[in-house]
């Protein structure tokens, strides 16, 4: 081939890729410039801003019906930007001092990043006031208002973005901040002032979050609160549908402020604590299994005799005593269920040994979390292999040693009686929402399996009925149908800061017996007032007034 035409065709091909390098250049800067130009600068602006979340773009979280559990409402607050106030503080603190909170401008809490110094303005600022740099009066929409209920089943949201922390506030977040583009912004250059001309602007959300639809009853849970702060200091109590598994009503005590978390940080008294998905030893609770696997496995029946004549004596040194609230020492296993004898269960355990015990209480779903999204402890079942020997095997028949369950874990075991016998997943979550209340998305409940036969189910409930009626559950004072109950009393090995012992108080049980509305679990380890079994009591009154 000619030379020449060797080197032309070289240069053609070199003009060729050069043009369609230059084509591709000029597609990606028309690209960059014109349609997506407007955004990349919105972008630019926005990292050298100062921005505060003001959260009124974020979902609502409902109960069943649709109603906000939140309590929020529309005031106006006011806002401080670090940045632009430096050097000002002692005149600000002088000035604004009748504002509760005006001496966090000294240390900020998110360091050059805006806060609120007042979410809800009580009282009227000075207009001469307006000069001081670096704050600002601001309408929002405060999200936990006075009539917030469920709070650790909601969890609570960061101040300073606005995204969920625990709870279902963390569990569905990106679904709840979908619209939460809502901010108020200040523009600064490059030493963080603000740029003269621009100042503070609220920038506003493009389209509203979604809502999170929970299985809670409204009325219910506000009940169910009024009567823990009536009686326990601390505890938890949960009211579940034992069929669906929903979870009707959900609380902890001591509560706390979602809307004012620094105050809950600054006590001692563990209020963020979830305690109806923290683990405890459930105490004479744990019987109940005991007596389901025992009947299951036919070692023996409601009218066997037992005896019991104050204690029980195992591996010839480990004597376990008994409350002998029985009265006498010979007493069949309905007595011993209803009077909670240690000497009766130790033996039915002692008789199974630790394989089949561990395999009905698996089957309940002891040592497993639920499926909640919100964060539980799975407690603790001990394997077989873990139960080195007839000790171990007696401490955990009367559920101490190594057992621990959350009230929520006991609330399955007694679903599991109350709906004949099919262990039932935890639903909290019904659907998620759009702004219009339009379902975009359903949590269907989920049908668990059979664990225990229809005769089995029939003598549980009769045991269960003998507490109420002739046992440790008389005082509960139930509204007016009949109910099942077990309850339950744990050395938790823990102590005050007095130095006092800690136990845990246990109320599990169901009502009605028949056609059972609700599953109801009352754990306690420190009450106000009266008893777990008063409490189990007064929530069934509250079930009759739905």
């Amino acid at each position: 081939m000619n030379p020449l035409w060797r080197c032309r065709k070289r240069i053609f091909c070199f003009l060729l890729l050069l043009c369609c390098c230059l084509i591709l250049l000029g597609a990606r800067l028309f690209l960059l410039q014109v349609i997506r130009g407007p955004q990349l600068s919105a972008g630019a602006v926005r990292q050298r801003e100062h921005s505060l979340v003001i959260l009124d773009g974020r979902g609502d979280i409902q109960d069943r019906n649709g109603v906000s559990l939140l309590g929020g409402k529309r005031e106006i607050g006011l806002v401080a930007f670090p940045a632009h106030y430096r050097g000002y503080e002692a005149e600000i603190v002088a000035r604004l001092h009748f504002i509760k909170g005006i001496e966090a401008i000294n240390n900020p809490p998110y360091g050059s990043a805006p806060f609120w110094i007042a979410p809800s303005l009580q009282e009227m600022i000075d207009p001469a006031a307006e000069t001081l740099p670096g704050l600002l009066p601001v309408p929002r929409v405060t999200r936990y208002g006075s009539g917030s209920l469920a709070s650790h089943l909601v969890g609570y949201v960061q101040e300073h973005n606005g995204r969920g922390v625990s709870g279902i506030e963390l569990a569905f977040d990106d679904q709840l901040s979908q619209g939460m583009d809502t901010v108020l912004a200040a523009p600064v250059d490059n030493r963080g002032r603000l740029i003269a001309g621009l100042g503070y602007r609220i920038r506003r959300a493009s389209s509203p979050g979604c809502n999170v639809v929970l299985t809670l009853e409204r009325k219910l849970q506000a009940a169910v609160e009024a009567i823990m702060d009536r009686y326990i200091a601390r505890g938890a109590v949960v009211v579940m549908d034992p069929h669906s598994g929903d979870i009707l009503a959900g609380a902890s005590r001591p509560d706390f402020d979602p809307g004012d978390i620094g105050a809950a940080l600054q006590k001692e008294d563990g209020a963020l604590v979830n305690r109806l998905v923290s683990a405890y030893q459930p105490g004479s609770v744990f019987k109940t299994i005991v007596a389901a696997a025992a009947l299951e496995e036919g070692r023996v029946n409601l009218f066997d005799r037992f005896s019991c004549p104050g204690g029980i004596t195992v591996a010839g040194d480990l004597y376990i005593p008994c409350s002998f609230l029985h009265g006498r020492e010979q007493i069949t296993l309905v007595e011993a269920f209803a009077h909670s004898c240690n000497s009766a269960f130790i033996e039915l355990a002692l008789d199974l040994g630790p394989e089949l015990l561990y395999k009905y209480a698996a089957a309940f779903g002891c040592g497993a979390v639920t499926g909640l999204p919100i964060g539980e402890s799975a407690g603790n079942m001990p394997l077989p292999s873990e139960i080195t020997g007839s000790k171990d095997l007696a401490n955990t028949a009367i559920g101490q040693g190594k057992v621990l369950t959350s009230p929520l874990q006991v609330t399955v075991i007694m679903a599991a009686i109350a709906n004949g016998g099919r262990r039932v997943e935890p639903r909290l979550v019904k659907a998620i929402t759009d702004a219009q209340g339009r379902e975009i998305r359903s949590y269907l409940p989920r049908r668990g399996k059979e664990i225990l036969s229809p005769a089995t189910i029939n003598k549980l409930k009769y045991l269960l009925q003998a507490v109420v009626e002739q046992g440790t559950g008389r005082s509960a004072n139930i509204a007016g149908a009949v109910a099942g109950m077990k309850t339950g009393t744990a050395e938790s090995g823990r102590e005050e800061t007095s130095g006092k012992p800690i136990f845990n108080y246990w109320a599990a049980g169901f009502y009605p017996l028949e056609s059972t509305r609700a599953v109801i679990v009352v754990f306690a380890d420190q009450m106000k007032d009266g008893t777990v079994t008063r409490v189990f009591g007064e929530i069934t009154r509250a079930l009759d007034s739905r």
